[in-house]
């Protein structure tokens, strides 16, 4: 029997292990990136993906040894891809990469920093003034001033009080797959004001913003950094 081409792509594609931290933001990477791979290899064709989570109620220690218990769940999930056969791995959620360093030095394959694959396109599409939407935790770390620091552009911080708002738009809808339409205008309040104070872009620094956030809720430019990652894995997986 002889082998299609699609099948001869599927050989040299790197196995893409996603180690999950919500369903919904797994979901919609996993999706994104079969899809987009279609436009890449054709009909059908993605790489193979393994997907390990362990359950959302253990990523939700908000207390001190969050960071520690964050490393220790990473280094895990990620093991147990690589024993799968994944050659590279993707969490597609921003705020555990407050340990990325961390987890780095105690992997054997590599993990793609969604923060650095968002700064390489704002670069590439030479935004100036740029909104962060994240969690606090997000917000109140240096993931994304980490990935900016080389850049000529300004990361913009909401409000303590606008902080509080996007924080409990994702933790009590959005992770759950839920979008009322009052957060929904209150997100479209949010990101109009700073579009009328001039900045350019917005960040969607969680992977569950896309659920509420689209080119029609906002004229600023959208660095989805789910779609982003996607199609960094995607050209990863080629390599």
């Amino acid at each position: 029997m002889h082998e299609t081409s699609n099948n001869k792509k599927d050989n040299i594609l790197k196995h893409i292990g996603i180690a999950a931290v919500t369903a919904e933001g797994a979901a919609i990477t996993y999706k994104y990136i079969c899809s987009a791979s279609e436009q890449v290899f054709g009909k059908h064709t993605h790489p193979e993906i393994s997907i390990h989570g362990f359950s959302f109620s253990e990523h939700v220690n908000f207390g001190p040894e969050r960071l520690k218990k964050w490393q220790d769940l990473l280094v895990r999930s990620i093991n147990k891809l690589e024993a799968t056969g994944a050659q590279l791995v993707i969490c597609p959620s921003n705020t555990p990469h407050e340990v990325y360093e961390q987890v780095c030095e105690k992997i054997n394959i590599p993990w793609l920093n969604i923060a650095d694959e968002v700064a390489k396109v704002a670069e590439q599409k030479q935004y100036k003034k740029i909104l962060l939407l994240g969690t606090q935790f997000t917000f109140n770390s240096a993931i994304y001033p980490n990935a900016f620091e080389h850049l000529a552009a300004e990361i913009v911080i909401p409000t303590d009080e606008e902080q509080v708002l996007v924080h409990s738009m994702i933790v009590d809808e959005l992770v759950s797959g839920v979008v009322s339409e009052n957060a929904k205008q209150a997100m479209q309040g949010l990101l109009s004001k700073y579009a009328q104070q001039g900045l350019d872009s917005v960040i969607l620094g969680c992977t569950e913003l896309p659920l509420i956030i689209d080119e029609a809720l906002t004229h600023l430019a959208i660095l989805d950094s789910t779609q982003i990652l996607g199609d960094a894995a995607i050209k990863a997986a080629t390599n």
